[in-house]
């Protein structure tokens, strides 16, 4: 299974533009590259993501799906879901409710939304993914029945993005 990551070093998140619109703290769109495919989150996913960013000691790890619409190389996120009831989340750990993930897929598949990735935070500022991180990803790919070329996946630090977040695009393969 191949990974890549936007930029071309283990610290990718800084490697993405930021676009952002100074009207009070109202934030446009943070985009990715990956070789051919253009990545945009757009301020709604941005929004829920970054509303659970673990800002404090006690703040627990949160995360969810990522859903949107895709264009040929051109993929635009607009809904990141999450967290729910049957989550397990700790400090250092998120393990998401697989059932109440597949609901959101019918669902969100139902109103005209893909799913397109995963993601969750971490307690520092700029994040990088766990090897349980990358072994999650990489057997959602495998195990999802989906036409997507591969799936993202997102990790959201204490910092704004781009610093802050972590994305990389783990390819399925045939």
């Amino acid at each position: 299974m191949d990974t890549m990551v936007a930029g071309s070093s283990w610290h990718a998140a800084g490697r993405g533009r930021f676009l952002e619109r100074c009207v009070g703290f109202l934030m446009d769109e943070v985009s990715f590259k990956f070789d051919d495919l253009d990545v945009v989150f757009g301020v709604r996913a941005l929004a829920t993501m970054m509303s659970y960013r673990q800002k404090n000691f006690f703040s627990k790890e949160a995360g969810g799906q990522l859903f949107g619409n895709r264009h040929r190389k051109n993929w635009l996120i607009e809904v990141a879901t999450g967290p729910r009831r049957g989550d397990k989340r700790g400090r250092f750990h998120f393990w998401p409710d697989r059932r109440a993930e597949q609901a959101e897929i019918d669902l969100l598949y139902r109103e005209g939304l893909e799913f397109l990735g995963d993601w969750h935070t971490h307690p520092e500022d700029i994040p990088r993914p766990s090897n349980s991180d990358i072994t999650s990803i990489e057997n959602v790919v495998r195990a999802s029945e989906h036409s997507l070329p591969g799936i993202l996946l997102c990790i959201v630090g204490r910092l704004d993005p781009p610093d802050g977040f972590w994305v990389s695009f783990h390819r399925a393969t045939p």
